[in-house]
């Protein structure tokens, strides 16, 4: 059963591979593309400035907040959580109390990527492996607030 299941991971591995390998050409002609077409740009005016590409804004969290909200709901915790459960305290604190679907994987995606920048600078460690991974903070940044700030705004 074991050796089945492991064949059916390398098939499946297989075909992810070479799905890569069938887009990455498609990108890199993209790429040369817009490089080219920069290009002429540049050249017919030198010092046109051109606008990087624009990134979506999030509706619900300012610059910085989702990060600052996140560590004040592990703090206020006291021991490592789940993704899962992080996202919808955090989600409370903005007022949010039934989020959709699609907002809360949305939020899960990038607490992960936020997560995995903290960990790299040794704010944030990950406890576990798989479905049952949780996020705490790292040894010494647990700091056992009585009146945390989410407390004082009664959204926890």
């Amino acid at each position: 059963m074991q050796n089945e299941r492991l064949c059916r991971l390398r098939a499946a591995r297989i075909a992810v591979h070479k799905n890569l390998a069938r887009l990455e050409p498609e990108i890199a002609r993209a790429r040369a593309r817009l490089a080219a077409i920069e290009a002429e740009m540049h050249a017919i005016e030198p010092q046109l400035w051109l606008q990087p590409r624009r990134y979506k804004p999030n509706p619900i969290f300012a610059r910085g907040e989702l990060p600052r909200l996140a560590l004040a709901v592990l703090r206020e915790a006291g021991e490592p959580l789940p993704i899962r459960v992080i996202a919808v305290r955090v989600l409370a604190a903005k007022g949010i109390t039934l989020p959709e679907p699609a907002i809360r994987k949305r939020v899960r995606m990038r607490l992960r990527t936020m997560f995995v920048a903290l960990d790299k600078r040794g704010v944030t460690v990950r406890v576990g492996e798989g479905n049952a991974a949780r996020r705490g903070l790292a040894a010494g940044s647990y700091q056992h607030l009585d009146d945390g700030p989410l407390k004082q705004a009664g959204r926890l």
